[in-house]
């Protein structure tokens, strides 16, 4: 397609729209083009602009990052519900005035922090070094016009971080405070729980027919028919486009000639062994006792005992002591290096010495030995035939591809443009995202994705799938989602009514246990016929017990109830409504304090400094005369 507007682009009505086009930025300016007028800013701080090309720099820098750390799960929705936009914003607001900060108490940078910075990033290093030229690149993609553009910028950030650091690091962890938290944290509680599944309570409730409609007005939006399309499609498929082809054997013998390289076997070995493990942390002593056991096992084998016995027996590699030790062919390289060279130095059908390497000792049986080999031509023929068809399928199907997108750019429609070329279409009847999982060509799931996010009359675009094929949907018709009539859905409807019906006669019995007096927990268990489960010591945090029922609101609230009391509501959990009772309270030991006592002052640093800055930040916010222009920050 581009090639064809390339080609039109040569007419005498292109060439007078992009003359037109072009005087507009010369009258206009290329600014003033877009937005009619005057570039506004996106903010101002005491009348200062933040404009919009500093804006969309840091914003685009922001959106790289996502990129690479989301991948394919990044796009445009989830970025906007994550409001990166406004963060960014918000953070060259606050960037900005502690900058003025940083300048009225006269920090400054060092040059010589500056260049440590730079010369010790990571990033810009090969090798582990620094790499000038790498250096230079980088800068350049992320936005920065030299690489003094990017110092400016960094040294202006080593002053705002000097200065957040300051306010952070000025805060102090006191004595209650440490024992505070980690009593929070590592606390442990016992927790007894009695659960009632609504499926229990289904039997005890009927829901009328004037109930149901109730439920049905009240809940349309769970009564909708599908999305349904009917669209055209067009598989351009290299394996097929192969099984059309041939390839002379001269190519095939020419192949070969040139790759003879890959075809040659190198030596393989096939062994087995017998490892007694030893930790890279195990003191001498331990070390000692897993030399005598390799060497009583060593004697065992001299002895007489067969090999693939002993090491079902005794060798510590799991994975291979059922299959007396047995670890397959392999080639050289492959195992460690005091292990490989031992069994490429042995005779087929021995036994090795003992090999120390750094997962322990071993004994090694030599069991069968392939010299090199050189593949034939005749070995290998299929396999070559068959990449050279592959290869020269997936040109063909490419440049099938792109002649299909430049017939698309001529013709008014998939069917006319597959004609031109003689490319089968294949047609639908409406069918929804369900059926489309079992339609052929719509089985991709980017394809089909593509599909139901198109509205008939938008471009065709042309997918290429993991599996190499080349797809174009073209969207007909659209049959948007519509309320389906009560009879239609009375049977579903009921059940969801009387499924939420279940559902409240569960809490409310839930309820009623808390509210019991003088009864244990298996009475109570017994009395209203449900599940009773009992925790683990549990922290906080769920460490201690992973079981379905211990959700975190129930964590949250069992480690605010005293001891032998209820939670003071019914909460839901997968197996139904829990009401949860704390039986016990462990109080962590003075020696686990003593342990954890560093760690937990840093982190109880760490949060106040975070909240006195988040404080500082809001005071001194509210002294600058702060402006956001949300038309501006729309555009992007």
């Amino acid at each position: 397609m581009l090639e064809s507007m390339r080609n039109h682009a040569q007419s005498w009505l292109a060439k007078l729209i992009l003359g037109g086009v072009a005087l507009s930025f010369v009258l206009w300016g290329i600014g003033d083009y877009f937005f009619g007028g005057k570039v506004q800013p996106v903010a101002s701080i005491n009348g200062k602009p933040i404009s919009s090309t500093d804006f969309y720099r840091a914003y685009e820098r922001q959106l790289g990052a996502y990129r690479a750390m989301l991948g394919k799960q990044f796009s445009k929705q989830l970025i906007n519900r994550l409001h990166v936009k406004e963060n960014t914003l918000q953070t060259m607001i606050n960037r900005d005035i502690m900058l003025d900060v940083a300048n009225n108490l006269g920090l400054a940078a060092p040059e010589a922090v500056l260049l440590s910075t730079v010369r010790n990033n990571p990033s810009f290093q090969s090798a582990g070094k620094f790499d000038p030229k790498r250096y230079q690149i980088l800068t350049r993609n992320m936005g920065f016009g030299s690489e003094q553009d990017y110092e400016n910028d960094l040294r202006l950030n080593i002053m705002v971080d000097a200065l957040q650091k300051a306010i952070t690091g000025s805060a102090r962890a006191s004595e209650p405070e440490i024992r505070g938290r980690f009593n929070h944290d590592y606390e442990q509680r016992v927790l007894a729980a009695i659960v009632v599944d609504p499926a229990s309570q289904l039997n005890k409730v009927t829901v009328s027919d004037e109930a149901a409609k109730a439920w049905y007005e009240a809940h349309k939006n769970s009564y909708m028919s599908p999305l349904k399309i009917k669209v055209d499609a067009v598989e351009i498929n290299p394996r097929k486009l192969a099984a059309e082809m041939s390839v002379d054997e001269a190519d095939i013998r020419a192949a070969y000639d040139k790759r003879k390289a890959e075809f040659l076997q190198p030596e393989q070995r096939k062994a087995s062994h017998i490892l007694i493990k030893v930790a890279k942390s195990a003191s001498d002593k331990e070390r000692q006792a897993a030399r005598r056991k390799i060497e009583s096992i060593q004697a065992r084998l001299k002895a007489g005992e067969t090999f693939a016995a002993l090491a079902k027996k005794f060798s510590d590699d799991k994975a291979t002591a059922s299959k007396g030790g047995e670890l397959g062919w392999f080639k050289s390289g492959v195992m460690a290096p005091e292990f490989n060279q031992a069994v490429f130095a042995m005779d087929k059908g021995g036994v090795s010495d003992i090999v120390e390497t750094a997962f322990g000792y071993h004994l090694i049986h030599l069991e069968d030995v392939r010299p090199a080999h050189q593949a034939s031509y005749d070995e290998v023929k299929a396999r070559l035939k068959d990449e050279l068809l592959q290869a020269r399928a997936n040109d063909e199907a490419y440049k099938l591809s792109q002649d299909l997108d430049d017939a698309l750019g001529m013709e008014d429609s998939l069917k006319a443009a597959a004609a031109s070329l003689d490319l089968k279409v294949s047609s639908t009847g409406f069918i929804s995202r369900r059926d489309a999982e079992v339609t052929p060509l719509l089985t991709d799931a980017e394809v089909r994705n593509k599909a139901f996010s198109t509205r008939p009359g938008q471009p065709v675009e042309i997918i290429e799938t993991n599996d190499g094929r080349f797809i174009a949907v073209e969207v007909l018709e659209r049959k948007e989602p519509a309320t389906l009539p009560y009879e239609q859905v009375a049977a579903k409807v009921k059940a969801s009514a009387r499924l939420d019906a279940a559902n409240k006669k569960a809490r409310q019995l839930a309820d009623a246990i808390r509210a019991s007096k003088g009864k244990s927990l298996d009475e109570l268990a017994q009395q209203y016929g449900q599940a009773k489960y009992i925790s683990k010591p549990v922290r906080s945090n769920g460490v201690g017990d992973q079981a379905s029922w211990l959700s975190r609101d129930i964590l949250n609230k069992a480690f605010m109830t005293p001891a032998g009391s209820w939670l003071n509501s019914s909460l839901s959990v997968p197996q139904g409504y829990a009401a949860v009772r704390v039986e016990k309270v462990i109080a962590p030991s003075e020696e686990e304090f003593k342990k954890q006592r560093e760690t937990i002052a840093a982190q109880v640093r760490k949060a106040k400094g975070e909240a006195r800055f988040a404080r500082w930040m809001a005071s001194v916010r509210k002294r600058y005369d702060i402006v956001t222009n949300a038309e501006a920050l729309a555009r992007y």
